[in-house]
C-alpha cells in the first residue's frame, strides 16, 4: 500500500510541474538582446537597398533576422527612429539625437525585411555605434 501511495504522488508531482517546466523551458524565451550580439556583416545602406530591390527573396535568406552594421549618413530622424541614406528605416532602443542629421554613422540592429512601398530596408532594436 505504501507504494502504491509513493507512484501515486510522483505522478501527481510530474502532471503538477510538467507543464510548468515546459511553459518556462519550451514556449517562453527570452528576447534577443542585439545590443550584446556580435553583428555577422557591415554594409552601406545604399548596397543593401540595391539587394532588396533587385532579389527580395534572396537578400531575406542573407539578412533577415540576423544583427547587421549599417554605415551611411543620416537622412531623417525622429523622436525614436532615424533614415540612413534614404534607404534603410532604423527603430531606435532610445531617444535619438536631431543633432546626427546629414551626418556619418555606424548603427547596429536586426533586421526585420523590406518594405516595397517606402522601398526601404526595416531594422529594429538598434543602437549607434559609432558616429
Amino acid at each position: 500500500m505504501n507504494k502504491t501511495r509513493i507512484k501515486i504522488l510522483i505522478f501527481l508531482l510530474v502532471i503538477s510541474f510538467g507543464p510548468y517546466y515546459i511553459y518556462q523551458n519550451v514556449l517562453y524565451k527570452d528576447a534577443r538582446d542585439i545590443d550584446s550580439e556580435k553583428s555577422m556583416l557591415t554594409i552601406t545602406a545604399e548596397n543593401l537597398e540595391k539587394e532588396y530591390a533587385s532579389n527580395p527573396s534572396q537578400a531575406d535568406s542573407k539578412y533577415l533576422n540576423k544583427t547587421i552594421e549599417i554605415e551611411g549618413i543620416v537622412s531623417e530622424v525622429t523622436d525614436s527612429s532615424m533614415v540612413v541614406d534614404k534607404k534603410v528605416f532604423c527603430k531606435m532602443n532610445g531617444k535619438v539625437k536631431k543633432t546626427l542629421l546629414n551626418k556619418q554613422i555606424n548603427i547596429k540592429g536586426r533586421c526585420i525585411g523590406y518594405d516595397d512601398l517606402f522601398e526601404l530596408a526595416k531594422f529594429d532594436q538598434c543602437s549607434i555605434q559609432q558616429n
